[in-house]
């Protein structure tokens, strides 16, 4: 696996690879047929009906979601491999037996690959022995007429992701940007192969030596375009042990000190 991989680091951070995209259809029109459910239906899968990690469903204008803010433009479903895979909707079942696992190995081989790459396999045995992956379902709905004039600029917030990897996997969607350590914000056009940047529990676990990579959506000129995005992340299990200079605590503590951030 991945012999001929080939990576570019890009602008503080932003890693490019060769490998083409995978196809996101069945994790799409999971995510489709769970927000075409009432709205008392998916408040049962909310956050905090679920209580675990990150997992769970984040709606527009929700003021106590756990990955967006109330003023980005998305609705959203965490997805992992942290809790069973009963927990979450029927909608999402066929994915979650069929095409997660497959997808886990395949990113967490790539990632061990990209540790050894930039210099950090001290990581290893942390990595195999602790971390988890977790998907984040986004959809960012077409905005109304009469609300494109008074939304804001960005989709999404510009900020840095909880993991220690945030990976690709269907490639990029239009409207993805990053911000470089001048300040200066890049515009990404679409790419059709899988890409990743470094998150929080990098820079914490290299001591600043790579930093997590800033970031966010932006609004395009046609408001009126829906967008999908998926992105998998990193993160150590709750129940991990972090022993470092910065901190000391728990899987879960360090959850609760990345949202701090914020």
């Amino acid at each position: 696996m991945f012999q001929d991989l080939k990576l570019r680091l890009r602008d503080d951070g932003f890693i490019t690879t060769n490998i083409p995209a995978s196809k996101d259809s069945v994790l799409r029109t999971a995510l489709q047929r769970f927000l075409e459910l009432p709205l008392s239906e998916r408040m049962q899968y909310s956050q905090k009906k679920l209580g675990v990690a990150f997992d769970g469903y984040s709606y527009m204008g929700q003021t106590d979601s756990l990955n967006q803010y109330d003023k980005d433009l998305l609705h959203s479903f965490v997805l992992s491999d942290i809790s069973t895979v009963e927990t979450f909707p029927e909608t999402f079942q066929e994915y979650l037996k069929q095409e997660f696992p497959e997808q886990l190995a395949y990113i967490n081989a790539l990632e061990k690959k990209v540790l050894h790459w930039l210099g950090v396999s001290e990581l290893d045995l942390f990595y195999d022995d602790y971390i988890k992956q977790m998907v984040s379902c986004n959809y960012y709905p077409a905005l109304a007429l009469t609300d494109q004039k008074t939304k804001p600029l960005d989709r999404l917030s510009f900020h840095t992701d909880v993991s220690l990897f945030s990976v690709f996997l269907f490639g990029l969607e239009s409207g993805f940007a990053y911000e470089k350590s001048n300040g200066k914000k890049v515009l990404q056009n679409a790419i059709d192969e899988v890409v990743l940047f470094p998150g929080c529990f990098m820079e914490l676990m290299t001591n600043g030596k790579i930093k997590a990579l800033n970031h966010g959506v932006i609004l395009p000129e046609n408001s009126s375009e829906e967008r999908f995005s998926f992105a998998f992340f990193s993160i150590p299990e709750p129940r991990a042990s972090i022993q470092h200079s910065s901190f000391t605590g728990s899987g879960k503590a360090y959850y609760e000190y990345y949202l701090n951030k914020f």
